[in-house]
């Protein structure tokens, strides 16, 4: 199980982490929640498990640590849906009519055209901030992304789009998942506009709502699986705002420089 090449700066830093929680006295029982909460490479090396292990580290806590490391080494099975769209039976989709790239895509005039992603930023109040809170609103997690709006306009008649979608039509979207995912992994998202950004308020495995009483920044939605790894999501009655489909995988970790990717479309006023 001991690699023999050089752990990256990440696995060190991340590494790191625990064992300054560990010399902090966290208790094992709040280090561990943390461990299984975040998708961490730890460096599994002899040394650096010794300097845990002296540092004062629990076999409890080493053992979390190493059993990230099995998991990842697991194959994913498939995973429950969850949400479906009721029991139809769906239009058969042309050849070539689905998206075989990851990422998310939305029709028009007939045609799947890729959304290009956005990047979120987290801002936090530091790994042992949040490992202290475990979520809770002194402990958010801020995302961000730059600029006002996105640049995919959705509303009909807009001044910066073309596009003749009106907020009252059917928008469609299909999600196309890495291998092991699934769109019930995707979070689709209603920003908060920040003047020169856009921001949600998160913690890891959730999104968390404002604690001045603003609505949620997660909105449901449904979707129907049309072909292996592809989903179809169709949205309604949206109003005017900010929105994104947060992917799988992009919530702020250990590392708190962090960096996560959102496909992003906007309904003007």
């Amino acid at each position: 199980m001991w690699a023999n090449s050089e752990p990256s700066p990440l696995r060190r830093a991340e590494t790191q982490d625990v064992v300054q929680m560990v010399k902090a006295r966290f208790a094992d029982s709040t280090i561990i929640k943390l461990i299984k909460a975040n998708d961490t490479d730890f460096d599994l090396s002899i040394a650096a498990v010794m300097q845990l292990k002296n540092s004062g580290a629990s076999q409890a806590v080493i053992e979390a640590m190493i059993a990230t490391a099995e998991k990842k080494q697991t194959p994913k099975p498939e995973r429950a849906e969850a949400n479906p769209l009721p029991l139809t039976t769906p239009t058969p989709p042309k050849a070539g009519d689905l998206p075989d790239e990851i990422g998310v895509y939305i029709r028009e005039n007939g045609k799947l055209v890729a959304i290009e992603p956005e990047i979120v930023s987290w801002r936090t109040g530091g790994v042992v901030k949040v490992a202290v809170t475990l979520g809770l609103d002194k402990g958010h997690l801020n995302g961000t992304v730059r600029g006002p709006h996105s640049r995919l306009d959705l509303t009909k008649g807009s001044t910066n789009s073309s596009r003749l979608m009106d907020i009252d039509s059917e928008l469609e979207f299909y999600i196309h998942s890495r291998e092991g995912d699934s769109a019930s992994e995707y979070q689709l998202l209603k920003f908060w506009g920040k003047g020169d950004r856009r921001e949600f308020r998160t913690v890891t495995g959730g999104v968390l709502h404002a604690s001045d009483g603003a609505q949620d920044n997660v909105l449901d939605f449904k979707f129907n699986k049309v072909a292996s790894r592809t989903y179809k999501i169709v949205l309604k009655g949206l109003v005017a705002g900010e929105y994104g489909f947060l992917a799988p995988g992009t919530t702020a970790g250990l590392n708190a420089a962090s960096h996560g990717n959102v496909y992003t479309f906007r309904i003007a006023e």
